[in-house]
């Protein structure tokens, strides 16, 4: 009985120490904030947009800065002076789930 109980330990041990680091990685972009922006500029050509893009709590200042798309499709969807709403994280420069924003979006914040 005790070897069964020493072999289930060491398998628990050996499971613990593979699967608790895979469970606890977080994103390699960094943490996900909630860009608000209106659109000064589409560049097809280099897939990016330019954006004027208010205070990001916590992660920028407001600014105007131009950043890469996720998806390209979105390029023919958006026009100068549309305000968008987007992902971008704190590591990478690039703007993810790009979409208009409604007039009742700018009322209050997304729920993350």
């Amino acid at each position: 009985m005790t070897t069964w109980i020493r072999l289930s330990l060491a398998a628990a041990c050996i499971i613990a120490t593979f699967a608790v680091p895979g469970l606890a990685q977080s994103d390699p972009r960094g943490k996900s904030y909630t860009l608000y922006g209106t659109v000064e500029g589409i560049y097809d050509s280099s897939q990016t947009i330019r954006v004027s893009q208010k205070k990001i709590e916590g992660f920028s200042d407001a600014r105007l800065a131009t950043y890469r798309v996720d998806d390209a499709t979105i390029l023919k969807k958006i026009q100068l002076d549309d305000e968008i709403i987007a992902t971008i994280y704190e590591k990478d420069d690039v703007l993810y789930d790009i979409r208009v924003a409604r007039i009742d979006d700018r009322a209050r914040p997304l729920k993350q």
